[in-house]
């Protein structure tokens, strides 16, 4: 009995500390919790890109009618801040669950995962996407080659030849039901021959609209153009014939021709010999700048020009170019009064360039470098030159880039003021009676 009485006490006691106990060790973890939250805290954002949302266990029997590759999701995460900081885009997947989803349209939702197990999705933006599917049906349709600009002048395209002429369209049922042809679209970009290229097709309804969503196989045709020229007609170039050499101290410059090329009609075997067509003499001689003038074309015989046999031409002359360098003593300006001051250099050089008559016309009192020493107070100062130079030439360098100056107080002017001489005058003492006369006496 007595032992029984020791248990239950001791039973009682325990029981009494339990609570205590279990107090301790909430307030314990209260605070362990709120230590872990200061020192690395939970962070709520949005990720700063979007996320592509994937299709899962498609039905391959089925497709979206639009394309869902396009198709994002703004996604709001939490996770400790050193969580953030090592987060990757690639550890978040988006996605729509398509599994034993039939034809029709449907409302699914939004998935998103992430690989960290620290990090919460707590909101997506859209939560669902509305798809429509269909059965994946194939269809043959006709191939369809569209000419998109012209050839040259003077020539003609003809029907286009398309190598196969007949392909197979396959996807969603609605929009393959669409499709009248697959376009291949050609430019011919002036061309002056047959072309011959493999153009991509493109699947396009009965108002030439394209068609998504669709798959062409073959992907690709050959397509021929064949080009001709009109009968009796040809695209020359034109060439000037210039005469004569600009001034001296000038060269020739861009030469250009309005039109550069130019439609003939004729006889065809003429034409056939006729690479270009050549303009009367333009004339060059001592030019001094760009010339304009409106030069004939020389047609051969029984050839003439369907836009007129004139055509205008701009003949460049330009400077031909040099550059000299100049030593100059550099110029201060600004001082302020009481102030002077002591250039480190004597001279320095100033690299010019432009025309070459204009540099060998340059005078000595052309070019200046002036030291600005506007708003300088006393001590040392490194300046930047500024030079003046006349228009028509460039400043290509200064050597050296600065000067330093230094800026003293200017000594005042010793004034020395002339003394009177100083005059002695004698003070005469008159002589006591009896002295100084005793040896005469006696």
């Amino acid at each position: 009995m007595r032992v029984n009485r020791s248990v239950r006490s001791w039973w009682r006691r325990f029981i009494g500390h339990l609570g205590t106990l279990l107090l301790s060790i909430v307030m314990g973890l209260i605070v362990w919790l709120i230590a872990i939250n200061q020192e690395n805290p939970l962070v709520t954002q949005v990720l700063p890109e979007r996320v592509a949302i994937e299709t899962r266990n498609l039905n391959s029997g089925l497709r979206p009618t639009r394309d869902l590759s396009r198709e994002s999701v703004q996604v709001t995460l939490q996770a400790p801040r050193s969580v953030w900081n090592r987060l990757q885009p690639r550890q978040i997947t988006a996605y729509v669950e398509l599994g034993g989803v039939g034809p029709g349209t449907h409302t699914v939702p939004v998935e998103v995962t992430v690989a960290n197990p620290e990090v919460v999705v707590t909101e997506r933006e859209p939560e669902q996407l509305t798809i429509q599917l269909d059965e994946v049906v194939t269809k043959t349709v006709q191939v369809q080659a569209t000419i998109m600009d012209n050839t040259g002048v003077g020539y003609d395209w003809q029907p286009p030849q398309v190598n196969p002429t007949t392909v197979t369209v396959r996807g969603p049922a609605s929009q393959v039901a669409q499709i009248v042809a697959a376009e291949a679209q050609v430019y011919l970009r002036g061309a002056k021959s047959q072309v011959e290229r493999f153009q991509n097709l493109e699947a396009i309804d009965g108002q030439n609209r394209p068609v998504a969503q669709i798959e062409i196989l073959p992907p690709m045709v050959e397509v021929v153009v064949p080009v001709e020229r009109w009968p009796g007609r040809k695209e020359v170039a034109v060439r000037v014939d210039l005469e004569g050499q600009p001034a001296e101290g000038y060269r020739l410059g861009p030469l250009k021709v309005d039109p550069n090329m130019v439609v003939l009609r004729g006889n065809s075997d003429v034409l056939d010999n006729l690479g270009f067509v050549e303009t009367e003499p333009v004339s060059v001689d001592g030019a001094t700048g760009d010339l304009r003038a409106q030069a004939r074309l020389l047609l051969p015989e029984g050839v003439t020009a369907f836009e007129g046999d004139v055509v205008d031409v701009i003949v460049g002359v330009i400077p031909v170019e040099d550059s000299t360098r100049i030593t100059l003593r550099p110029i201060v300006r600004g001082l302020p009064p009481g102030l002077r001051s002591t250039v480190a250099l004597d001279t320095m050089d100033i690299i010019v360039s432009g025309p070459k008559s204009i540099l060998d016309a340059l005078e000595s009192d052309d070019v200046f470098v002036i030291l600005n020493l506007d708003n300088y107070s006393i001590g040392a100062h490194v300046v930047t030159p500024d030079v003046v130079y006349p228009d028509g030439i460039r400043l290509e360098g200064v050597l050296p880039e600065t000067v330093e100056v230094i800026i003293t107080s200017a000594a005042p002017t010793s004034t020395i003021t002339a003394t009177a001489p100083i005059q002695l005058t004698p003070v005469i003492t008159p002589a006591v009676a009896g002295e100084g006369n005793e040896d005469e006496t006696q």
